[in-house]
């Protein structure tokens, strides 16, 4: 069951009004590449959450490189640089889903075949909208299906290969995106069609929970 063209195209537009609200220009950066998690939406290197900085002037969209390693649905590395899906959560490896009886999947790895198959068909188009660190970067996409443009992780998300990530304070990075979510839930697309399940977000927030209840107990 597809999401209505009509529903999409409005949860596009608020979304891309939110995420191109302070977008910034493509920096250019060594291509020294330093390893930094990627399953969750992870802050910048100071501290602070990676939303987009609010002094940019806009930037230039280029082919989604096809050379491109997928690490995760959400984040790959191409020429030395790892680039990050802005506001798209994956499924983490290491959680599985039933596919069948008594047949589980890495639902990780499932997501980021899935993701891998978008890109190749869709052949997208991104911008970076911040630089996290020298090789870290936070792009948004944007895809064509027929005549409709479409942004990247709207529609995998509505497509049910993505979730609405939250930031470390818990908020949802682009609010527009739970819509999206909540329509793929509703129609069963994609993971959702697994009643087992592991909703990424929901297991980033607990082990952060878990963590910040440690941390305070180490301070006594």
């Amino acid at each position: 069951m597809q999401v209505s063209t009509i529903m999409l195209i409005a949860i596009v537009a608020g979304s891309l009004v939110f995420a191109y609200a302070a977008v910034v220009p493509a920096v250019q950066v060594p291509a020294r590449p330093e390893p930094v998690p990627v399953q969750a939406q992870a802050p910048a290197p100071d501290g602070r959450d990676p939303t987009p900085s609010a002094d940019g002037n806009g930037s230039k969209f280029v082919p989604f490189p096809m050379t491109a390693q997928f690490e995760t649905a959400d984040s790959w590395i191409a020429d030395g640089k790892r680039y990050r899906l802005y506001g798209l959560q994956a499924c983490l490896r290491g959680t599985s889903v039933t596919i069948a009886p008594g047949v589980k999947r890495d639902c990780g790895e499932l997501n980021l075949i899935m993701a891998q198959a978008i890109v190749r068909d869709s052949k997208p188009v991104c911008t970076t909208i911040r630089e996290l660190d020298a090789s870290n970067l936070l792009v948004v996409c944007q895809t064509t299906t027929g005549k409709t443009r479409y942004d990247l992780a709207t529609f995998m998300i509505a497509q049910g290969w993505g979730f609405a990530a939250v930031s470390s304070t818990g908020q949802l990075v682009v609010p527009g995106y739970r819509l999206a979510e909540q329509g793929a839930r509703e129609a069963r697309e994609g993971l959702w069609a697994y009643s087992d399940l592991p909703h990424p977000v929901s297991i980033l927030i607990g082990q952060g929970q878990q963590q910040s209840s440690k941390d305070v107990v180490g301070k006594q």
